[in-house]
C-alpha cells in the first residue's frame, strides 16, 4: 500500500464511524435503543478503533522511516 492509500483508508474508517454515530443518535432519538442502534454502535466503535490503530501504526512507521 502506498502512503496515500493508507491515509485514505484511515480517513474512510473515521468517516464511516462518524456516519454510523449520526445514525445511532437519530434512531435512538426516534425509537429508542433496539437491535439496529446496538449493531451500529458496535460497528462505529470498531471503525474508530481500527482507524486509530492504523493511524498509530502509520505514524510509527513514518517516524522510523524518517530517521
Amino acid at each position: 500500500m502506498t502512503e496515500k492509500q493508507i491515509l485514505s483508508y484511515i480517513f474512510l474508517k473515521y468517516a464511516m464511524g462518524a456516519i454510523l454515530l449520526y445514525f445511532i443518535i437519530d434512531i435512538v432519538g426516534l425509537e429508542g435503543w433496539g437491535i439496529f442502534p446496538l449493531l451500529f454502535a458496535f460497528l462505529a466503535t470498531k471503525d474508530f478503533v481500527q482507524g486509530t490503530r492504523l493511524a498509530d501504526s502509520y505514524f510509527k512507521i513514518r517516524k522510523n522511516r524518517d530517521k
